[in-house]
């Protein structure tokens, strides 16, 4: 017991000893306490200013103790001389270690001071090579002195809006402080405009906007709007009014959160996450140790163009077509589009409304009656008939009462084929017809379903290529971008970013016709529904667990898993579609047709025709001369001369049998029978191609489905594999390690990756439609029970072969 107790007071007493000793060199956390110096007073400064610090302390958890004193916030008034005192106080604070600066004021102002007391990060300079700022190997090269140079894209913002808007003259708002700071950019923005063939209006804007809405006269074409962050509260509000109002179109330097509020376009979507994080960057880097003088200053502020539809229909803007196939859109309003389709719906549809099934339909119906006709031949024939007839009068009397001037007179007549081979053939051979149309009717039903699947398909497919082209676009602007830093700090030429603007001309273009190709697909599939061409209709998306898919049966793909299974599993699929193909069906029956047709030229040798047929008629009336007999016209004396000849009255019938046989046709019969025999015999290796042919594409298809099966997962892995390898070369591109080649060869590898990922699916789809199609049936159009059965049979034909799945 006492050896127990020493054990564990020894164990207690080292684990305190332990704790105190890691207590005593645990480092302590450095306390950082950043000034802020703010331009002015602005509706989204305490946005910013919370934004910043989230980052800055994410980023330093653990690190540093980071803080910011509430009064160390210092807000200007918009003026040079403002910003100036603030900065002061800041640099003259010896409880303040670091400066911050936040607006484009205080960041040139104090990047203009030269080596700086403390370290400092100005990240809203807006060019530092037009303001003359010092500038070494991409940094600084300034004690202290840490700025972002965010490039001055007036210009090329100008081109965008112009893609948009055609215009000659533009007026510029700007910020009066920035206009009075840095001339030298309102001279090169003036110069450069000129030389695109636009005439600009630079107009300053103070604390209102009154002298803004004073320069939009009748003459103005289109507005350019830099940040006016400096305006009382409601005065941009009021300026988006007015500019909808007078249906002039309006264009923001400063990014999407303007757009957003009523102005019709901009390039660049929110700036201030992207410089907070380079900003919370930046600082680390100080913090560990990095002297700020040496820390990049180049930042690309990215590029989208951004619209804001409801301030675009205001105005009465048209977009042109290759601007609409980039642009994100907001507050667009959709036209409701109430049809929904998936792949299931689609098949039915097509074999229930298609013009080609439908005409398909009417010319079988019609073959139906053939038969009807072809029979009609062996049933009772009646004929009547009437006829009133006047002849001149001298020609009757002439006819000594044989024919009268006026007579009326009607018949009937009936006959009935006993016997007649060429009839019963006629007949037989209708009826093979019939089913040669039927079955080749079922042969187009099966063409248009597959047809449906793969329209249907093809516009998922041609969706998700638009897709994967506009994201290309945004990716090739990315790096655009970082190009531009590359240039920046001395990493490359400038012929890196002109080639990244020609990549992004070449990526708009394949996006355009991605989307043009994507409305091809969809007025395809609408003219197999026979809806109006271009009717517009949403999607579903499948996959392969859908019910109408014999994917989705448990187990189904075991059959393809190894070589013995597989090869089995093709013998089964072909003995399947030689069973059920409507293509040897119509075959089948025209070799049935054509037997009919050499029995019948034999039997014509020796069979008779054998007929009835029977008439009657009857005058109903005679008038006029002739209509008395020749004897009735004697004198009396006369009359007995001929006192028994008898005198027919106004009814004759008839009745009788007739036999026929042909005795020689001059050897047509001979070439009849020699002619069909010799059909006969094409049509049974016609068969026999057929079936071969039959068995080979079932064979083939399912080869092909089995390599897109697998290539399902390959495709998937390759284009994780050009991604993740896309991310290492564009890292290595922006910190210099790679040149503009490695970054476009990766960027190719990894769009066509994608493009095979995102197809995979729909490639095998498209194979299998194609095997079912070749076995000539749809898992989709049977019953549950035909599924059962379908795979009973599959089962004991494995079972038969001694194979296991």
């Amino acid at each position: 017991m006492r050896t127990r107790l020493i054990s564990f007071f020894s164990t207690y007493l080292f684990s305190v000893i332990v704790f105190i000793s890691i207590s005593l060199t645990a480092p302590q956390q450095r306390l950082v306490r950043i000034g802020v110096v703010i331009d002015g007073p602005w509706e989204r400064n305490d946005e910013i200013c919370e934004m910043t610090q989230q980052e800055i302390l994410t980023l330093t958890e653990g690190e540093f103790d980071v803080r910011f004193p509430e009064s160390k916030l210092i807000t200007a008034d918009w003026t040079l001389t403002g910003v100036n005192s603030a900065i002061d106080r800041l640099f003259a604070d010896p409880q303040v270690d670091l400066v911050l600066t936040i607006g484009v004021l205080a960041s040139g102002e104090i990047s203009s001071r030269g080596n700086l007391p403390k370290p400092v990060i100005a990240p809203f300079v807006i060019d530092a090579e037009i303001q003359g700022l010092p500038s070494t190997n991409g940094a600084s090269g300034v004690k202290n002195l840490n700025y972002l140079s965010l490039p001055s894209h007036v210009v090329t913002d100008i081109k965008a809006f112009r893609e948009i808007v055609p215009f000659g003259k533009i007026t510029i708002l700007m910020n009066q402080a920035v206009w009075d700071t840095i001339r030298e950019l309102t001279r090169r923005i003036r110069a450069a405009l000129q030389e695109m063939g636009i005439e600009p209006v630079l107009v300053p804007v103070a604390r209102t906007v009154d002298s803004a809405l004073e320069a939009l006269t009748a003459d103005v074409e289109a507005v350019y709007v830099a940040p006016l962050l400096h305006l009382q509260p409601g005065e941009f509000d009021r300026l988006v009014a007015e500019l909808i109002k007078r249906k002039i179109p309006s264009f923001s330097l400063l990014g999407k959160v303007e757009v957003e509020r009523g102005l019709m376009a901009t390039i660049r979507p929110d700036i201030f996450p992207k410089i907070t994080r380079r900003v919370a960057l930046n600082l680390q880097r100080i913090l560990l140790g990095e002297e700020p003088g040496t820390i990049p200053t180049a930042f690309a502020m990215g590029e989208r163009l951004i619209i804001n539809e409801a301030t675009r229909r205001e105005i009465g803007v048209s977009l042109p077509f290759a601007v609409m196939t980039e642009a994100e859109l907001l507050n667009e309003q959709r036209k409701k589009v109430e049809r929904t389709v998936n792949l299931a719906s689609v098949m039915r549809e097509a074999i229930t409304k298609n013009l080609d099934l439908a005409a398909e339909a009417r010319f079988v119906s019609a073959g139906k009656q053939n038969i009807n006709e072809a029979r009609s031949v062996l049933l009772p024939q009646i004929d009547l008939s009437s006829l009133g007839l006047l002849i001149d009068d001298d020609r009757a009397a002439a006819s000594f009462g044989s024919q009268a001037e006026r007579t009326w007179n009607g018949s009937a007549a009936f006959s009935q084929i006993i016997f007649s081979e060429p009839a019963w053939a006629n007949l037989s051979i209708q009826r093979h017809l019939q089913d040669i149309r039927i079955h080749e009717q079922e042969q187009l039903r099966l063409d248009i379903a597959q047809g449906a699947a793969t329209a249907y398909l093809d516009v998922l497919r041609a969706k998700t290529f638009e897709r994967v082209q506009r994201e290309n676009v945004k990716r090739t602007r990315s790096n655009l971008e970082l190009a531009q830093v590359r240039e920046a700090i001395g990493y490359s030429r400038r012929s890196e970013v002109f080639r990244w603007e020609s990549e992004i001309a070449n990526d708009r273009k394949e996006a355009i016709e991605a989307n043009a190709q994507r409305n091809v697909a969809e007025i395809a599939l609408n003219r197999l529904l026979h809806r109006p061409l271009e009717d517009p209709f949403l999607t579903q998306e499948i996959d392969l667990n859908d019910p109408g898919l014999v994917t989705s049966r448990q187990g189904v793909f075991d059959y393809f898993d190894d070589v013995i299974s597989f090869k089995t599993f093709r013998a089964f699929m072909v003995e399947e579609g030689l069973a059920v193909s409507p293509e040897i069906r119509v075959l089948d029956a025209a070799i049935s047709t054509k037997k009919r047709e050499l029995s019948s030229a034999s039997r014509s040798f020796w069979l008779p025709t054998i007929a009835l047929q029977a008439g009657i008629s009857n005058l109903f009336k005679e008038g006029g001369a002739g209509s008395t007999s020749a004897l009735s016209d004697l004198p009396p004396d006369l009359g007995g001369l001929f006192p028994d000849i008898p005198e027919a009255d106004d009814t004759n019938w008839n009745i009788g049998v007739s036999f026929s046989i042909p005795l020689f046709e001059g050897g047509a019969r001979f070439a009849q029978r020699t002619r069909a025999s010799e059909e006969l015999e094409q049509l049974r290796t016609d068969r026999e191609a057929l079936a071969e042919r039959i068995e080979q594409r079932v064979r083939s298809a399912l080869h092909i489905a089995g390599a897109s099966r697998a290539g399902i997962a390959l495709s998937r892995a390759a284009a994780e594999a050009a991604r993740k390898n896309l991310d290492l070369v564009t890292d290595a591109y922006s910190r210099g390690a790679v040149d503009i080649l490695d970054l476009l060869d990766a960027q190719n590898a990894a769009l066509t990756s994608d493009l095979a990922g995102a197809n995979a699916v729909y490639d095998f789809l498209i194979d299998l439609f194609e095997v079912e199609r070749s076995i000539g049936g749809f898992y989709f159009f049977a019953s549950e029970e035909e599924h059962e059965a379908w795979f009973q049979r599959l089962d004991d034909y494995f079972e038969k072969a001694g194979v296991s799945p």
